[in-house]
């Protein structure tokens, strides 16, 4: 049996989304943890679909047009727009040091996990996925992608489930809420 790991959604404007009170989420930001109730880490993401990497392609977005990693970054762009790829790593971060796009997916082509990608001596706790995804991240599709991201980013099958999803109601009261003072 698979062990199980819980995404910790760490933004009410995901749950707005979710709950039809703001436009469909293109990303998702989030922590996988051991527990349900968020202490034990494992690892953070952000999934970003493809309508939010083609916003993120103009300089200056997510990289400037200046840094080395810009032209890497294009070219697997282009390719998961293309369907040439499922995912590409758009960055990795450790506690003291950030790499470049090409070392953040050398894993991948090494057939290791994403772990193995590693500024000594720790391995990186955060990593920006790119998904070959259009529609809206769904908590359900959310759950899909990290079955099919599991084994290339982890090599390990887990089950998955979405942690402490507040109800409609909370939601609803946290979109007003931002709305009035945000």
């Amino acid at each position: 049996m698979n062990e199980t790991r819980y995404l910790q959604i760490r933004h009410w404007d995901y749950w707005w989304s979710a709950h039809g009170f703001a436009a469909p989420a293109e990303s998702a930001e989030f922590s996988i943890t051991k527990d349900e109730t968020g202490k034990d880490f494992y690892f953070h993401l952000d999934l970003d679909t493809i309508p939010a990497l083609k916003r993120l392609c103009v300089p200056g977005e997510f990289l400037e047009e200046d840094d080395p990693s810009y032209p890497i970054f294009l070219q697997k762009a282009e390719a998961l727009c293309r369907g040439e790829l499922d995912f590409f790593v758009g960055w990795l971060y450790y506690r003291y040091y950030a790499p470049d796009i090409s070392v953040c997916n050398q894993f991948q082509e090494r057939g290791n996990d994403i772990f193995q990608v590693k500024s000594l001596p720790q391995s990186p706790y955060y990593a920006v996925i790119f998904i070959r995804e259009e529609q809206a991240l769904s908590p359900e599709r959310l759950l899909q992608w990290m079955d099919r991201l599991s084994w290339p980013l982890f090599r390990q099958k887990f089950t998955w489930k979405v942690a402490q999803v507040p109800t409609r109601e909370d939601s609803w009261k946290s979109y007003q809420e931002e709305r009035r003072h945000g």
